[in-house]
């Protein structure tokens, strides 16, 4: 790179002689604390379809030198240094290039979309678009997601500039200052002048980066574009999912329809795709967001609970199956005589066997006071299809742990000698108008 970092990374070229005009190419990033290794599986069913492609360790991973920055300017100066040289190879089409990243690699290609490195085609991957509102919704960070990621990579690796943020970020310190570093590492307020045919990939159940950080992304984005939310994420999701093979499809059609320019038909369906869940082989299209209606259950009561106790509600759902599909917000009224300067919500689903799941689950900074209050706030988007005859169960907290020590999304603690009384609790669910899961 200019600055004398050397980038490692694998090229893989299809049998046989290249075309005249070069082989269209496909460029692959790979997520935080990952390698091209990760990607060369996935990497190959796209060079049998008769694509170059090129996968680079990011700087700070694998073989590759330098530090990482979290897809900052000096990544996206890397991209475009990259594009050039792949450009310029005798075998490679120099007009015909396209990106695809996942989770990190998402973002550094979003990043170098808006910094028009000029792909003719772009896919992206459970990933952000606005990363310090996915990581810090109502400015509660997720410590747990965030411990995660920066467990993926060595210290020694990281920036020296930002390794002092990587306390402050799982500690929920000078908000500020992260919200800095994270905005400059967003794309979304620049989506609106992106016009590369865009196809977005998200997962349904992916508590980092969840449904709204693609969504809010397509609405805005500019030329060309499709989403498609599925089986698979980060955690409690992996990927890939069970719908790989039909995820491969979509994408090999959107990369043969606009780096190869064969008219398949992708870009003139129905733009929004949703799998069901479990798959089943059979999604549902629609010409634009999944229609949704609004459920609003109440619980009525008094219960106090001390900084590491817990307020336990059930909630009764009509008595028909629903497919939620967005960020329900739950609405909490409550007071305190000390102090409570924040509070999470975690929403689970409890069948007839008793067996209960998290649905979803997220957290605010709050200003309680000892006269009664009302506070709401967005939960993660997420999509669970919830049977007939399930009741829901909210646990309000401190942290996500008081729904179970093994929950570690949000950890942050409510100070010594903090006490609530929660009073009326509300919870509003977005649904399908239509469920698509059996």
């Amino acid at each position: 790179m200019d600055d004398g970092v050397r980038i490692d990374a694998a090229l893989l070229l299809p049998d046989g002689d290249a075309p005249a005009s070069g082989w269209p190419a496909i460029m692959m990033f790979h997520g935080l604390g990952g390698s091209h290794n990760s990607l060369l599986t996935l990497a190959q069913a796209y060079v049998d379809k008769g694509y170059a492609v090129f996968v680079p360790d990011a700087r700070g991973h694998g073989t590759s030198g330098g530090f990482v920055s979290l897809d900052g300017p000096r990544e996206v100066a890397d991209i475009r240094t990259e594009f050039e040289w792949l450009a310029a190879l005798p075998a490679i089409s120099d007009t015909q290039i396209g990106a695809w990243g996942i989770s990190l690699g998402g973002g550094a290609a979003w990043n170098s979309a808006v910094a028009r490195v000029p792909f003719k085609a772009l896919e992206t991957f459970e990933t952000w678009s606005d990363l310090y509102r996915a990581l810090y919704p109502q400015n509660l960070g997720k410590a747990g997601a965030i411990f995660s990621f920066a467990q993926s990579v060595p210290t020694e690796r990281i920036q020296p500039e930002l390794r002092p943020f990587v306390p402050q970020m799982i500690g929920n310190e000078n908000l500020p200052g992260v919200r800095q570093v994270l905005g400059t590492r967003s794309s979304l307020q620049f989506m609106s002048a992106v016009t590369v045919p865009s196809f977005l990939f998200q997962g349904w159940r992916d508590f980092a980066f969840d449904i709204d950080q693609a969504t809010d992304a397509y609405r805005r984005l500019g030329g060309p574009k499709r989403l498609y939310v599925g089986d698979f994420g980060h955690q409690p999701s992996s990927f890939p999912g069970p719908d790989l093979v039909h995820v491969l499809d979509l994408s090999t059609r959107w990369y043969d329809r606009f780096l190869k320019g064969m008219p398949n038909g992708v870009d003139t369906e129905k733009p929004v795709q949703v799998a069901p869940d479990p798959w089943n082989s059979k999604p549902v299209s629609y010409a634009g967001a999944p229609p949704v209606k609004r459920i609003t259950v109440v619980s009525k009561g008094r219960s106090a609970m001390t900084e590491r106790g817990r307020v336990v509600r059930t909630l009764r759902l009509p008595k028909r199956t629903v497919e939620q599909f967005g960020a329900p917000v739950v609405r909490i009224t409550a007071s305190t005589s000390t102090q409570w300067p924040h509070l999470v919500a975690v929403v689970t689903a409890v069948d007839a066997s008793g067996r209960e799941t998290i649905l979803t689950e997220g957290g605010s900074l709050t200003t309680f006071g000892r006269k009664a209050t009302t506070t709401s706030f967005r939960l993660i988007s997420t999509g669970n299809l919830i049977r007939s005859g399930t009741r829901l169960r909210i646990y309000l907290g401190g942290s996500s742990t008081v729904q179970n020590v093994a929950n570690l999304l949000y950890l942050k603690l409510v100070p010594e000698g903090s006490r609530l009384t929660v009073r009326t609790v509300t919870l509003t669910l977005p649904v399908l108008q239509k469920t698509i899961s059996r």
